[in-house]
């Protein structure tokens, strides 16, 4: 397979995944449907011109830019990075520093799948509490999580759109949920999600721990900017945030102030 042909599979499958069609392509890259089929199918060269308009063109990803130059043949700007390696690390180290270092309470840092990548002492004394659990799905869908959620039935469509929103991305955090929802944990969702009450701007949670303590709470999450990496740009900071300040008095008896984050292998 030659270049053209290898591009031209990799734009096809690409336009797959955005939903788009040929013409829309097209439009998107002041160019006509023809070129592109032709581009599709090795009858017309890729230009580096052509390349650079389409990466700027389509909505891509780091991820998808980067698979795009790599089928080209022209070198490829977006070097493959492992989370291990000196320029990621700084990446999370920096995240920790400016970040989870200056939250009071449980902060994480997660990737694609939720896996616990950086957390900072409250949450490091959270997941202890729960049993140790290394990603995000497994500490919501943990049955020690489940008990102390006292409302349960309404604020379980939150964490349901939520794992699904994040097992769009991920076979590891899909498995989870589809393991759920065939136990029948969700069974409930579709009357909380699909009733006829109005539905509020957002559900606390509320949580009541071994001692009796009660806490409301929901989370932040949110993503870098001005990220370039496909490992990176997948980062994610999750942010638990007290709705009330006898919450906030709960949340730092239970779980301590914040300190040091550290890495998590």
């Amino acid at each position: 397979m030659n270049h053209s042909d290898g591009f031209g599979h990799a734009l096809r499958a690409l336009r797959g995944e955005l939903a788009l069609s040929q013409e829309d392509v097209a439009h998107a890259l002041g160019t006509t449907q023809r070129h592109v089929s032709f581009l599709e199918t090795g009858r017309s060269s890729l230009t580096r011109e052509m390349l650079g308009r389409i990466v700027t063109g389509l909505p891509l990803t780091a991820a998808q830019r980067a698979s795009l130059f790599q089928a080209s043949g022209f070198r490829n700007p977006y070097p493959t990075r492992t989370l291990d390696g000196a320029e990621l690390q700084a990446t999370l180290d920096l995240m920790e520093r400016q970040v989870l270092d200056h939250w009071p309470f449980p902060a994480f840092v997660v990737d694609r799948d939720w896996n616990f990548l950086r957390s900072n002492r409250p949450a490091d004394r959270m997941i202890a509490a729960f049993g140790g659990v290394t990603n995000m799905h497994a500490l919501f869908l943990s049955p020690d999580f489940r008990a102390v959620v006292t409302n349960w039935e309404q604020a379980s469509g939150s964490f349901y759109t939520r794992i699904q929103e994040v097992a769009r991305r991920s076979i590891l955090v899909r498995a989870a949920l589809e393991a759920a929802v065939a136990d029948g944990r969700f069974d409930h969702v579709a009357g909380v999600l699909g009733g006829t009450d109005e539905v509020p701007v957002y559900v606390p949670i509320e949580v009541r721990l071994p001692d009796g303590a009660r806490m409301r709470f929901t989370s932040l999450h949110g993503r870098w900017v001005s990220v370039h990496d496909a490992l990176a740009e997948q980062f994610e900071v999750e942010l638990l945030v007290p709705l009330d300040a006898a919450s906030e008095r709960v949340v730092a008896a239970a779980f301590g102030e914040a300190g040091a984050s550290h890495p998590r292998t």
